[in-house]
């Protein structure tokens, strides 16, 4: 066999090899490759037709560069990361061990290309693919949105894609490092479009998975106050939502959540209540359970008997609700507030109004306060009977007309009732034919009762009216009259049920 021959063979024999070496290494993983080299990465071990890194590999700083850092994979091989892949507060030391991933060979600078654990992968046009999560820098407001500046490549991102939530002023992300997702890529007219709110996204998810696990009734925690409604404020605890209903805001009474927290406000609140599951999941929170309560030593701050001057916040058909500080409300009914009747407390208060008032009642589990405007002044019913005698003639005024009388003041506080039939001579059917509402009168004292408050009078004359009754139980004074059936079922011995003088008579 000649030389020639023998050449042939030979080459014959090393492409058999070579295919045979592609082969076996074709179905070699990128680990694989990179533990043939001794650890090393080369360009086979990490090409960029992989598609992804290589695994986790430990290798050692062995120099710092500028924004480079050098590190020793092994096998006189040596891999380069970018400083930008490390903590502000970390410090980069030479000789320290570090987990890398192998990234790609740099064909243009022969490098290995690294990576770190949990680091977005560096940005190379060629290698981009929708779903990766790039770094980049803000540079710039564009229609609709933002310019990203990334390595070599400038993306957009559209204003719905900038955050979870609506954004009104997008310009104050400029300037920010930002972590975004490529959504689509058009390599022939070199657009990329990205987005910063899917990478939130799954950050949220997996802290909600996380937080779920954690969270308890009882528990505070912080949260970012987002989205306000007319019923309460919505609460970001770091992936989960929760509500602080307006009830649970303040201990004082608010009108709307704005005037307690607004948008972007970092508050402490408490688990309430967590009901649910998964995205049916329903958190309360209590803003005002993180704060002192004013309830607590409300009794001995407001015994019972003192007499304190409070602003009227708020009026209702049964009272008025005033202020004692802030956070105590206390409720004046409408009995409480005159000694004389009255129909509504407008007749007496109004918002804004600082009013005396005694302390009746203390219930600091029900977190209520009884208060009472009349008896924080004199009692005007003191020393009625002695001035007040039957036969005594009084001018009044018309305060009130009913169906069965009209009530009369005779003095501050003291309203006595002139039955119909004690309003004329003759024979009335309402009260309307004889008198009106604010008319000056004078009345006759027919009884009075100091017990119950009630004093009865008549406007007739002495001669025309009947002979008073006793306030005795019948023992004593003229024989009583036989009852007569009156209108609207009244009888004619001042059986007044339903007047409101029922007991006149007892």
């Amino acid at each position: 066999m000649n030389e020639s021959d023998k050449h042939a063979n030979k080459s014959n024999a090393d492409d058999a090899i070579n295919r045979e070496v592609e082969a076996a290494m074709s179905g070699m993983s990128a680990e694989e490759l990179a533990a043939l080299t001794g650890g090393g990465a080369s360009a086979e071990a990490a090409s960029p037709d992989s598609g992804a890194p290589s695994g986790l590999q430990m290798g050692r700083i062995v120099s710092v560069r500028g924004d480079d850092v050098f590190v020793d994979l092994g096998g006189k091989t040596q891999g380069v990361l970018s400083k930008s892949l490390f903590k502000p507060d970390e410090v980069i030391a030479v000789g320290e061990p570090i987990e890398i991933y192998i990234d790609r060979h740099d064909r243009e600078s022969d490098l290995i290309i690294l990576s770190r654990k949990g680091a977005p992968r560096s940005v190379e046009w060629e290698l981009l693919k929708p779903g990766d999560v790039v770094e980049g820098r803000i540079i710039g407001l564009n229609r609709g949105g933002l310019e990203v500046k990334l390595k070599g490549v400038t993306a957009f991102m559209p204003a719905s894609q900038v955050d979870v939530m609506h954004v009104k002023d997008i310009s104050i992300f400029l300037g920010e490092n930002v972590r975004c997702e490529v959504v689509e890529i058009d390599r022939r007219g070199k657009n990329l479009t990205v987005s910063r709110r899917k990478v939130l996204e799954k950050e949220r998810k997996a802290n909600r998975e996380e937080l779920v696990k954690e969270l308890e009734v009882g528990q505070v925690r912080k949260g970012v106050v987002g989205n306000l409604t007319d019923f309460g404020a919505f609460v970001d605890l770091g992936g989960v939502d929760g509500l602080i209903h307006i009830s649970e805001m303040s201990y004082k009474q608010i009108k709307k959540p704005s005037e307690v927290v607004n948008p972007g406000d970092v508050v402490e609140v408490k688990v309430l209540k967590i009901q649910g599951e998964g995205d049916k999941q329903r958190i309360s929170l209590g803003l005002k359970q993180t704060q002192p309560d004013p309830w607590e030593g409300v009794a001995e701050r407001f015994p019972v008997d003192s007499t304190h001057k409070v602003r009227v916040v708020r009026l209702a058909d049964f009272g008025a609700f005033a202020q004692l500080e802030e956070g105590i409300d206390g409720l004046i009914p409408v009995s409480e507030m005159a000694w004389n009747r009255i129909g509504s407390p407008k007749e007496v208060v109004e918002v804004g109004q600082l009013v005396d008032v005694s302390v009746l009642k203390v219930e600091p589990k029900r977190q209520r306060i009884s208060l009472s405007m009349k008896h924080a002044q004199p009692d005007p019913w003191a020393g009625v009977i002695e001035s007040y005698t039957p036969e005594t003639e009084v001018n009044g005024k018309v305060t009130r007309l009913a169906d069965f009388g009209a009530f009369i003041e005779i003095a501050p506080g003291i309203e006595g009732m002139a039955h119909i039939s004690e309003l004329s001579e003759k024979r009335i059917k309402n009260c309307g034919e004889v008198l009106k509402v604010g008319q000056e009168v004078k009345a006759r004292v027919l009884r009075v009762d100091e017990k119950t408050r009630r004093i009865g009078l008549s406007l007739k004359p002495a001669e025309a009216a009947s002979a008073p009754l006793s306030l005795d139980t019948g023992k004593s004074g003229p024989p009583k009259k036989k009852n007569k059936k009156l209108r609207g079922g009244l009888s004619g011995g001042w059986d007044w049920a339903g007047t409101g003088f029922e007991n006149l008579d007892a």
